[in-house]
């Protein structure tokens, strides 16, 4: 059974509500959730001042498909650097065939390097951004 993602970027003004701003994709839902786990990331529930329209969707999702919508989680741009370490994106037998400094080149942490750098160009503009993530079955 394959895994699928929703990944969104919000963003807030100084003193405003969160409001999305771009919708992500990463190559491997199934290996990017393992990723979040292995950083301390995963599951840690939408953040509670979501905003209304990501609430909204991921309301309507679980409701309609309440046995496969999983893994809540965000990630701050501060956070997202954590997920660029090339051991957890392998499993311990690519780790055992693959050097990590040639594994840092792997297509999967170039999504990250491009999320981090989308977060930190708003926050530049004094705009908190963060990645709101969850998963389906």
């Amino acid at each position: 059974m394959s895994l699928t993602a929703d990944l969104h970027c919000e963003i807030r003004e100084v003193g405003g509500h969160w409001w999305p701003i771009a919708t992500f994709e990463i190559g491997s839902a199934r290996r990017f959730r393992q990723v979040l786990q292995g950083a301390g990331l995963a599951d840690r529930g939408l953040p509670p001042d979501v905003s209304e329209v990501l609430r909204d969707r991921y309301d309507e999702q679980m409701t309609a498909y309440p046995r496969e919508v999983c893994g809540a989680t965000f990630i701050t741009t501060q956070e997202l650097p954590l997920l660029l370490d090339p051991a957890l994106w392998l499993t311990a037998e690519e780790r055992g065939r693959i050097p990590l400094h040639v594994y840092e080149e792997y297509a999967e942490t170039d999504f990250i390097r491009a999320w981090h750098a989308f977060t930190q160009t708003h926050e530049t503009s004094e705009r908190v951004a963060r990645v709101v993530a969850w998963f389906g079955l």
